[in-house]
């Protein structure tokens, strides 16, 4: 994927450009930081991610192999 400044919208065309200019940073480091900051904020799961069911998560275990395992 690749992104472009001039491509932004003009809201966080601004934002971008002002920690370039504020901590002497690079394009891409700037990106990279705040992408980081929005994933660890939590940013994946407000963009519409279905969260998995605990069943998604863990296999089943039959009765069977509960029984047994005794």
């Amino acid at each position: 994927m690749s992104i472009e400044l001039e491509k932004l919208p003009p809201k966080t065309r601004q934002k971008v450009e002002e920690l370039m200019r504020v901590n002497g940073w690079s394009f891409s480091r700037a990106i990279n930081e705040m992408t980081e900051t929005a994933i660890a904020c939590g940013a994946l799961s407000e963009v519409g991610r279905r969260r998995a069911r605990v069943l998604e998560l863990v296999p089943r275990i039959s009765p069977s192999e509960r029984d047994s395992s005794g």
